[in-house]
């Protein structure tokens, strides 16, 4: 797996990613739906499968999964039969029954448990009552505008995914950007929302985004 967390704390390479923490086989979409049915945690699929909703596919190493931080008691609780971790400061420890995450933490590990590869990599989101975006709170939205469901899973909608990748910048967001499935409001909205950030050169692509919508 492809890990921002190892690469930026350790600069490793793939085999030495996995020879230090051990190797992922990420769930998919649909797996990560079955394994949260019936539970009251708000989450949704972000990243690039998000982006690519509606648009054409590309090949996706993992499932990027963001979870309300205000579930987590609810996603602990669901998650009982697997282990999780902290993924936080460059560094994983064990989050166990009745300990609390370290402060600062946003962003969690999942496994069966040691004899077993990663399989999902869970962002914890400060939104609650409805999404607001960490960076800058006053960029806000209503749930049932700031996602939606395909196929039975909650995913982020593209422009919202895209306000994430700018900061990345990284060749597949940018080809993410070109590709996105954006109406004239998202497209918009987006922009304008990019130009707050200061990424202009984005907001620019973004206006210009010949994606289908």
């Amino acid at each position: 797996m492809d890990s921002a967390f190892a690469r930026a704390a350790n600069d490793l390479d793939e085999a030495a990613f996995q020879a230090l923490y051990g190797r992922w086989d990420p769930l998919d979409p649909g797996q990560v739906a079955e394994l949260l049915a019936g539970s009251p945690v708000r989450w949704w699929v972000a990243g690039g499968r998000a982006a690519r909703i509606g648009a054409a596919a590309r090949p996706h190493e993992d499932t990027d999964i963001a979870v309300s931080r205000s579930d987590l008691d609810e996603l602990r609780t669901a998650l009982s039969g697997w282990h999780l971790w902290e993924a936080n400061d460059g560094a994983l420890r064990p989050v166990l029954a009745g300990q609390p995450l370290t402060a600062g933490c946003e962003q969690l590990w999942l496994r069966r448990d040691a004899g077993h590869p990663w399989r999902l990599d869970i962002q914890l989101d400060p939104s609650d009552q409805e999404w607001v975006f960490k960076r800058d709170t006053s960029i806000r939205l209503p749930w049932p505008r700031a996602q939606q469901t395909v196929g039975g899973v909650r995913y982020l909608r593209p422009e919202i995914a895209l306000l994430y990748k700018a900061r990345l910048d990284r060749p597949k967001d940018r080809a993410d950007l070109a590709a996105a499935a954006l109406d004239a409001d998202a497209r918009a909205w987006l922009a304008a929302s990019l130009e707050r950030l200061g990424h202009h050169e984005w907001a620019h692509h973004a206006r210009g985004s010949q994606g289908a919508g």
